[in-house]
């Protein structure tokens, strides 16, 4: 008998405490579950937890923050050796690269799930439930959109109501595609609920909105055309609602037990993790830490990934963004960049496995890196009484307050509106972090704020692209990116599957 498999969720509350398996149902049972409107929290359970995907290493935030001079994966002697991923750093990537292939499919995946839950969805009697989770489902599907989009320009497309798959799906160029994004996000806005209706962890209208500001944010990079007014009325939107209050606490959003405060602060759409029922998700800590800094119950560490010179040639260290003690005495590590001489939760200075002084330096070689080359990044605290030392279980802020006052800041910017900017700016960086306020206004602190702000949150590239800094020579690339490299190419696997699919000029 064929066999039907489906996610099943234990719900305590829906998405923000729940455990989650997989069940495989005969075709019988099956068809009862989804057809069934009282199982619709079963069937837009896929999606939601597609949404952990986004954080995955080896895929989306992994490939896209390593094109970027926010994260470099040195080879180190015979360690962390992959021309794949080296070639990320360097943007010598092509279409057979591993790391950008699963990133094309895993937005592809997304709008795949989230096709499948539209399908069952739109076949119950209509209600305010129903209607509220295709709402949900599709600001999802079109959140994989816009990251097709921004990242690789076009992208295969079907609806969900079409289910002949002999027939080729359409391929959205960039300026179609856009105009089917918003179509997407205004059609949804007024369905979905606010914050204050949903559990935390729910799609409501403020992500919407924010995923609207981010379409009009790139607009003219997508289109030619700006829409500066556009990007400042939906986060007004946002910022209008009081829904939402800028943390006081940087550092409380990305804390291993941040939930709470994530959700009684800025977050806009966090996506949940939660360690005791095995919902975990990127290996933050492990992946970067050198072997010797051991603590608790990590025994098993790494020493893999870095940030740049040039990254960390952009921050005042005085900036309580860059660095905090809180756990120095638990971990032995500070949380942000680190460097310099690193220390035992005893306070013993650490070596190499060679016994050279543990002293994490700016500069590292990309493709031969000594085990102490580069400044180390720990953004999300790891829980140090924790088993489960493979995967974290910080909830991931997908979107937060903090970037609605930047963008909006930027978007009065370039409207010529410096004084509205200076005001969106100085609150969040002067009120909020405590750093002396900007006087003046250029790109070039808009963007550094940014960095200072959203670093490791998987921003970095679209923001690059947009102040047309992507292609510049940084450290360890010393040329200037052609052009058509910044669209990432569509990965030949793509290309071979479908014969509409054009591959990207230049590749």
């Amino acid at each position: 008998m064929k066999k039907i498999y489906l996610m099943t969720i234990t719900l305590l509350v829906f998405l923000s405490s729940c455990s989650v398996e997989e069940e495989i149902l005969d075709e019988v049972n099956g068809n009862k579950v989804i057809t069934n409107p009282d199982n619709a929290e079963m069937i837009v359970a896929p999606p939601y937890a597609y949404l952990r995907d986004i954080q995955n290493r080896s895929g989306v935030w992994g490939t896209l923050q390593s094109v970027t001079d926010e994260l470099a994966w040195p080879a180190r002697g015979s360690d962390w050796v992959s021309p794949d991923l080296q070639a990320l750093f360097t943007h010598d990537y092509n279409p057979r690269n591993t790391y950008i292939r699963n990133t094309w499919n895993s937005f592809m995946l997304g709008i795949t799930r989230c096709n499948v839950a539209l399908q069952y969805l739109s076949a119950f009697p209509k209600s305010d439930k129903i209607d509220g989770y295709i709402a949900e489902v599709r600001f999802i599907r079109a959140l994989c959109m816009f990251k097709l989009n921004d990242n690789f320009g076009k992208f295969p497309f079907r609806e969900y109501t079409e289910t002949d798959y002999s027939v080729t799906p359409l391929i959205l160029e960039r300026p179609a595609a856009v105009q089917r994004i918003i179509k997407e996000l205004n059609e949804i806005i007024p369905v979905l609920k606010n914050k204050s209706e949903l559990p935390y962890g729910r799609v409501s209208k403020a992500a919407a909105q924010m995923l609207l500001a981010n379409v009009y944010l790139n607009h003219e990079v997508y289109t030619g055309t700006s829409k500066w007014p556009e990007t400042i009325a939906a986060c007004d939107a946002i910022i209008g609602s009081g829904q939402y209050t800028v943390a006081d606490d940087y550092w409380g959003m990305f804390q291993y037990d941040n939930a709470k405060y994530l959700q009684n602060t800025e977050s806009i759409l966090s996506v949940i993790y939660d360690e005791t029922i095995g919902l975990t998700g990127s290996v933050w800590v492990p992946i970067t830490l050198h072997y010797n800094q051991r603590f608790g119950n990590f025994t098993s560490l790494l020493n893999g990934c870095c940030t740049t010179p040039t990254f960390v040639d952009t921050w005042d260290t005085s900036d309580k963004r860059f660095s905090d003690r809180r756990l120095i005495n638990q971990l032995g590590f500070n949380q942000g960049l680190l460097i310099g001489q690193q220390y035992s939760i005893a306070g013993v200075a650490l070596k190499t496995r060679t016994g050279e002084p543990l002293a994490y330096t700016k500069e590292f070689s990309i493709k031969n890196s000594k085990e102490e080359a580069g400044v180390r990044i720990v953004k999300f605290a790891p829980n140090p009484s924790t088993t489960n030392t493979s995967n974290a279980g910080n909830d991931f802020p997908l979107y937060r307050l903090s970037d609605t006052y930047l963008m909006r800041a930027e978007a009065k910017f370039r409207s010529n509106n410096v004084t509205g900017a200076l005001e969106d700016i100085n609150y969040l960086r002067n009120t909020k972090r405590g750093m002396p306020a900007y006087t003046s206004l250029d790109l070039d602190k808009i963007l550094k704020e940014r960095g200072f702000e959203l670093y490791w949150e998987g921003n970095r590239r679209t923001d690059l692209v947009r102040f047309n800094k992507y292609r510049d020579a940084r450290a360890e690339k010393n040329f200037v990116t052609p052009a058509y490299k910044v669209l990432l190419p569509i990965p030949i696997s793509a290309i071979e599957a479908n014969s509409n699919l054009v591959q990207n000029d230049g590749y």
